[in-house]
């Protein structure tokens, strides 16, 4: 099961995201019928994977903070996007720069593919105690401060196991979905 889920991150980051990306900047920062943009949904996909594998199973900094990538990608938000107001997703979708966010994505996918190369199993049903969620999720100021203390309780829920399998499965292959049909819509390639 463990390479079968190697194998299917690298996939998303050695081919699915890639291809994306070489969309032109105008299919990646649509919004057509208010949809998120695909450009955002990968922006979010790569916050929740860098934030969740890299502090909760790794537990080692974020690419995002250890490589100054909120600055390169051109961005005033660090947070991970959920609960995001529509503005804010029009202001990201337009701003970011997509070269960055290209060399996020190849940044956090290699620090990804680390952390689960080097995944003890024998770990997968241990759970981070309130502290550790609480210093990450508030300290790092991952999530708007309105849904601060319900990312603590879910996440805080997690075994590592569930936060391999979700955040470099369910939660990707969820926001491919949405990027297939936002490219459908304005012609990008998927």
């Amino acid at each position: 099961m463990h390479q079968i889920l190697c194998e299917r991150h690298a996939m998303l980051h050695d081919q699915v995201l890639p291809k994306y990306l070489k969309n032109d900047a105008d299919k990646l920062r649509a919004r057509p019928h208010g949809l998120n943009s695909i450009a955002w949904n990968i922006w979010h996909l790569l916050r929740i994977e860098d934030i969740t594998l890299s502090r909760f199973v790794g537990n080692i900094p974020q690419v995002h903070t250890s490589g100054g990538w909120q600055q390169r990608m051109g961005l005033a938000y660090g947070d991970m996007g959920t609960a995001m107001a529509s503005a804010d997703v029009d202001i990201l979708s337009q701003t970011i720069d997509l070269a960055g966010l290209a060399g996020y994505q190849a940044a956090v996918g290699a620090q990804s593919k680390q952390i689960l190369a080097a995944f003890d199993v024998s770990r997968a049903q241990q759970k981070w105690d309130t502290a550790h969620m609480r210093a990450v999720i508030a300290g790092e100021a991952v999530c708007l401060p309105a849904i601060t203390e319900g990312v603590i309780s879910y996440w805080g829920g997690l075994t590592m196991g569930r936060f391999v399998v979700d955040y470099t499965q369910v939660h990707p292959n969820t926001h491919i979905g949405e990027m297939q049909v936002i490219g459908n819509l304005v012609g990008a390639q998927v």
